[in-house]
């Protein structure tokens, strides 16, 4: 149980004056004895072997209370807490005056657990032989929030501990308050397979000789869940066990409370293949001479599921073995339980082209000089399905060959079954220019001065499908070359057959600027002090071209002509029409005036509110401001309306003494020029 008691003191303290402002004024001490302070302290003893003691401190007799223990630094809150056992606590109080009040207060213990009894009651599950599955459940009386820990280990929120050997175990619970009690509970084991007989019975197939495919299939009696292992493998849910060969094996059954059952099983090799004969009958187409295009296809009796496999190869579905050359072959059948069966068969040889003569016709296109652009068209005769090869290279479907140069060529045919024929020709170069003369025309468009946007057309006759070079550069199907500075420049007509006429055109830088004279005029909207951002402003408006565009002091080029929040100073403004013709001005923004009301406040301020330790004159810069700028009076209009005219509790009042505070129709000036807006231009 906590405790508490209540410590009340009363000082006169010695009123003082606390600054929120930037000037001070001096009080007579009547303030703190006319309203004297009371401290009141009320207190939490700690709990054993820990600092949670605590101090809350409330006082009457002012206002803005700010609170000290054993000398730290003032704060708002009177709560003091994690305080040490055993001590005696000193607690200041000061108000917005400066008056003061002391009180003292002890921490002490208190013990939680007086008179409280924790008893802890457990039941258990004893554990399986051999496993750590017991289980001990414990709960508590004797308190609240109780946590459980066994064996001295960490507690935690539930009561149940599970996994358990068997043992001693010691459960103690631990209530919110730390108090704590135990229980002893011992876990013992039991037999769940006394009395039980677990009875396997096994089907099987035995394998085939030479191969892992014979099966155990078992179940089990005397339980449920049972699972299987096989010469003590690892247990699995099914009771057959597959891909097996000749040979002895032990099988477990298991169920799943652990009981457990075994019986032996032998098995034996069988031969699938005794008084089985596979016969092979095969059909043969034989190979053409000097080729591998023979064919054998076989079938196969005594069996089914038969594969086939040539010359002792991989065996496969098809009877079917194709792309084979002369010779002997071993074609091998076997069924579906691998008996065998063999047959020898001899491929011979066949001359398709016997008594076969290709001719082959051919038509060209002779290539002109220095280019390969001839062409060679082949046709046969004396069989079907010919390809054709130029000079010894790939057999081809087309028997036309493209992209040649002069020379001699020997065009081979060849029928689909293999019999060939050629002929030769001949290509000689030809000039396609002999006697065609190409005329270039240009229109040019010259350029502007310091610029590349001038412009050569050109067209061409004396052929047909005329591309275009500049300089020497790459042709183009246009004759249009544009993005072109002043200078001299050679176009370059070339025909489809590649004849070629030439002109050279010069380009005449010219200035577009010659004849255009811009005219400025501006309009100047003064800047406001005071205000941020600025709001002075610049209008520019030019005449004498068109497309133009603006820029200030140098900077980029805009679209608009408006240049707004500027500050007062001179600017430069400049204007660029279409052409990049330029032209500049200047300007000059101005500050406006300041208003009637704020020069009121100006001279007020400068007269009723200087003095060492104020904000008027060099140095003067209490609260880290001054005065003689006129942007600290408007931004500080809500200082010198709390202190100068509302006189709000807390904040200090002004002007400094000697002089007067301000008179009703002082203050009236300052609330005028507030309501106004409080700024510079009121």
């Amino acid at each position: 149980m906590k405790k508490f008691f209540l410590v009340t003191a009363m000082v006169i303290g010695v009123i003082g004056f606390l600054s929120l402002n930037s000037c001070r004024h001096e009080f007579s001490g009547d303030r703190c004895s006319q309203n004297p302070i009371l401290l009141s302290l009320s207190k939490t003893d700690a709990t054993p072997s820990q600092n949670n003691g605590a101090i809350r401190a409330s006082a009457t007799g002012g206002e803005g209370f700010s609170f000290s223990l054993n000398g730290s630094p003032f704060q708002d809150s009177g709560y003091f807490n994690g305080l040490q056992p055993f001590l005696t606590y000193n607690v200041v109080v000061k108000n917005s005056w400066g008056c003061t009040d002391t009180a003292q207060a002890a921490i002490n213990v208190t013990d939680p657990c007086s008179g409280v009894t924790v008893a802890v009651t457990a039941t258990k599950t004893d554990a399986t032989p051999g496993q750590n599955n017991g289980t001990i459940t414990a709960t508590a009386t004797g308190g609240t929030g109780f946590t459980y820990s066994i064996n001295g280990g960490p507690f935690q929120p539930a009561g149940s501990f599970t996994g358990l050997a068997i043992g001693s175990y010691t459960v103690t619970a631990k209530n919110a308050d730390g108090c704590t009690g135990f229980a002893q509970v011992t876990i013992v084991t039991n037999d769940p397979c006394a009395g039980v007989t677990v009875v396997v019975t096994t089907t099987k197939i035995n394998p085939t000789i030479g191969q892992s495919n014979g099966s155990i299939t078992a179940t089990a009696t005397g339980g449920s869940g049972f699972t299987y292992s096989i010469n003590n493998g690892a247990f699995q849910a099914s009771g057959t066990f597959t891909g097996l060969p000749a040979g002895n094996y032990t099988i477990t059954a298991k169920s799943s409370i652990g009981c457990i059952g075994i019986t032996t099983v032998t098995l034996t090799a069988t031969d699938p293949c005794a008084g089985i004969t596979v016969v092979v009958t095969t059909t043969q187409v034989n190979p053409t001479a000097g080729q591998s295009n023979g064919s054998i296809t076989a079938s196969a009796t005594g069996g089914t599921g038969f594969t086939y496999s040539l010359n002792g190869g991989a065996f496969q579905a098809s009877g079917l073995f194709s792309g084979l050359a002369a010779g002997n072959y071993i074609v091998t059948a076997k069924n579906s339980n691998g008996c065998l069966g063999t047959v020898t068969v001899a491929l011979g040889s066949t001359n398709p082209c016997q008594g076969i003569t290709v001719v082959v016709t051919t038509t060209q296109v002779n290539p002109t000089i220095g280019q390969s652009n001839g062409s060679i068209t082949a046709t046969a005769s004396g069989g079907t399905g010919f390809t054709y090869s130029l000079n010894g290279g790939t057999f081809q479907a087309s028997g036309t060959f493209t992209g040649l140069a002069a020379g001699t060529y020997t065009v081979t045919a060849k029928s689909s079954v293999g019999c060939l024929g050629s002929a030769t020709v001949t290509l000689i170069a030809v000039d396609p220019c002999n006697g065609v003369t190409i005329i270039v025309t240009t229109t040019q468009v010259n350029p502007t001065t310091g610029q590349s946007n001038g412009s050569i057309t050109a067209t061409a006759s004396g052929g047909t499908g005329f591309t275009y070079s500049l300089n020497g550069g790459a042709f183009q199907a246009s004759g249009t070359f544009s993005g072109l500075a002043a200078g001299t420049y050679t176009v370059t007509a070339r025909s489809s057959l590649g004849c070629l006429g030439s002109k050279s055109v010069t380009l005449v830088a010219v200035s577009p600027c010659t004849a255009i004279n811009i005219i400025i005029t501006t309009v100047v909207v003064n800047n406001t002090p005071c205000t941020t951002p600025a709001v002075g402003s610049i209008t520019v408006t030019a005449t004498g071209s068109t497309g133009f565009t603006y820029n200030i002091n140098g900077g980029a080029y805009q679209a608009s002509n408006v240049f707004s929040a500027l500050a007062a100073g001179n600017y430069t403004v400049g204007v660029k029409d279409i052409n990049g013709c330029t032209k500049t001005a200047t300007a000059t923004v101005g500050n406006a005036a300041s208003g009637p009301l704020f020069a009121q406040m100006r001279t007020l301020i400068s007269t009723r509110c200087n003095g060492s330790g104020c904000h008027i004159g060099t140095g003067n810069n209490a609260a880290g401001y001054n005065f003689d700028s006129d942007c600290n009076i408007v931004s500080k209009w809500t200082q010198i309306n709390h202190t100068c005219v509302l006189y709000t509790s807390g904040w200090v009042r002004m002007p400094k003494s000697p002089q007067p505070f301000f008179t009703a129709a002082e203050k009236q000036k300052v609330t005028d020029w507030i309501n106004a807006g409080h700024r510079f231009t009121d």
